[in-house]
């Protein structure tokens, strides 16, 4: 019986106000782990998520990426699925998956703040925010912010193979930014789900697709 081909080593990039230890960061650890894979997955806030910027969290992964060896792929989930891409246009990297991308991250925050709450978050320099992993509301500065503006929204997919999984009932960033992300790079395979933004109800089938997706990128 044949064997499987070899799975590539994975650099995991978990999303915003969440930790290494999200739940689907410890499903793809739990999935992968057993087929030979290693995960490296780092905490994108440094611990110090009162003061997150993208900045720092490029830093933070651009440190973990010394870890590998050769090339390697990333998977990102929302701002860390931002983080994934804007990786792979400048590192060499094996493919990305990315669930929920938060491709325009860097001007997503009316989104989820009204103009009234930036205002005060502005003048004050903090706002407080729902953190997942905590489980209830963290200090975060406005630097997080003015960093943002320093930094572009994603509209180039890196050459690399890439899929994106997304869900239509996204609410928190909408499908239709990776389904313009994927009409305008070809090479990119989107798959949509009805799900909402954190994709947990679509897990099992996200792993499966995950691996099939990794074997064809090789060890």
């Amino acid at each position: 019986m044949p064997s499987s081909p070899p799975l590539p080593e994975i650099l995991y990039l978990h999303g915003f106000a969440s930790s290494p230890g999200s739940s689907k960061a410890r499903a793809f650890s739990e999935r992968l782990a057993p087929l030979g894979s290693r995960l490296v997955i780092p905490r994108l806030d440094g611990g110090d998520f009162a003061h997150l910027t993208l900045s720092r969290a490029l830093a933070a992964l651009e440190t973990a990426a010394e870890a590998f060896a050769g090339p390697y792929a990333v998977i990102g989930s929302s701002m860390g699925g931002y983080l994934a891409l804007r990786h792979a246009l400048r590192r060499q990297v094996r493919g990305v998956i990315a669930m929920a991308p938060a491709l325009d991250f860097p001007t997503s925050f009316p989104r989820w703040a009204t103009a009234e709450e930036l205002t005060v978050w502005k003048e004050t320099g903090w706002s407080e925010v729902d953190h997942h992993e905590t489980g209830r509301k963290e200090r975060l500065a406005y630097e997080l912010i003015a960093d943002a503006r320093t930094h572009a929204a994603l509209t180039k997919a890196p050459s690399c193979p890439v899929l994106i999984f997304h869900g239509r009932k996204d609410d928190v960033v909408p499908c239709e930014l990776s389904e313009a992300f994927a009409r305008d790079n070809p090479h990119v395979r989107l798959q949509l789900f009805d799900d909402d933004h954190s994709l947990l109800a679509s897990v099992p089938t996200i792993l499966d697709e995950s691996v099939d997706f990794l074997a064809g990128l090789g060890g």
